[in-house]
């Protein structure tokens, strides 16, 4: 009988622990907000959830000289890895070369969904290395070419995160830039956009006590009809009031060098990684209809 209560006990301890594995994650901002598991990940298997992601992004290549690589994106040990690289030799053809994107390859994925008013959190660490490492929303128009492509809108952006783990010059890359950024259409990523609006109070560089890529880190946007605030590991950092951003947007995460801003990676920190440990989202609860997109015209 001793025996038996024993064995008993611990599985009840191994049920335990199992269930509060899978407890639902609690918003930071208590229950105004509710978890959204259709654009959350935490990233436990062994591929890219492909219900949730793209592993690229269907409808941008990648920024002079880099190119996002499908093979760049991996999932293992509980973490989502996104890895830049410099590219081979033997790798570049005659295609790359003559359009320019023939130095290095970056990682990307984007969410199949896309949410407006809600509060968004990845837990990650940087790679030790000068590329942009970020966590952003944008792209109200995915599916709208008839919009994207046209004059007369505007798209919408936020920079959630944007660091690199250190600067070309080797001094530590200590900033977290959080952005609020307006493009006009025609809009085509890295390549076109009619104009580039300057709001204010947009954007907001923040200097960390840590250095990005030494551990994970928590990165966060509330983002409501009212208000945008970002946090660094719990703690508010910037706030500004909502004055556009009322429709729904996609989530990214991706790994990036971006020459004209950072400048270029020395080579022999590359290849390196940006590791994302997990996605949480939360919908605010209550919350207004997001904008609606304006109705196909008529031919």
């Amino acid at each position: 009988m001793k025996r038996f209560t024993i064995l008993f006990l611990l599985f009840l301890g191994t049920l335990t622990t199992a269930v509060c594995a899978q407890e639902t994650p609690v918003c930071p901002l208590g229950d105004d907000y509710e978890f959204a598991p259709d654009l959350s990940d935490e990233f436990d298997g062994d591929a890219l959830d492909e219900t949730k992601w793209f592993d690229f992004n269907p409808a941008w290549r990648g920024r002079r000289p880099s190119l996002y690589s499908r093979d760049a994106v991996s999932v293992a040990d509980g973490t989502l890895r996104l890895t830049a690289s410099q590219m081979k030799p033997e790798e570049i053809d005659v295609e790359m070369k003559a359009r320019g994107y023939d130095k290095y390859w970056n990682a990307t994925i984007k969410s199949k969904r896309k949410l407006a008013y809600g509060y968004y959190e990845a837990r990650c660490k940087s790679m030790n290395a000068c590329v942009c490492n970020a966590f952003w929303l944008y792209d109200p128009f995915s599916d709208r070419p008839d919009i994207k492509y046209v004059e007369g809108e505007s798209s919408e952006e936020i920079d959630v995160l944007e660091c690199c783990g250190k600067f070309r010059d080797g001094s530590s890359g200590r900033i977290h830039y959080a952005t609020a950024l307006r493009y006009g259409t025609p809009y085509l990523e890295s390549i076109v956009n009619k104009s580039r609006e300057d709001l204010p109070n947009g954007h907001r560089e923040t200097k960390t006590d840590f250095d990005f890529w030494a551990d994970y880190h928590t990165f966060a946007l509330a983002w409501t009809p009212e208000s945008l605030r970002w946090f660094v590991d719990g703690k508010e950092v910037f706030s500004r009031e909502n004055d556009y951003y009322n429709r729904p947007l996609h989530i990214v995460l991706d790994c990036e060098v971006i020459p004209f801003w950072l400048g270029e990676p020395d080579p022999a920190d590359l290849p390196a990684t940006f590791s994302v440990d997990y996605v949480r989202v939360w919908r605010l609860k209550n919350a207004p209809e997001p904008q609606a997109l304006p109705e196909p015209k008529k031919k």
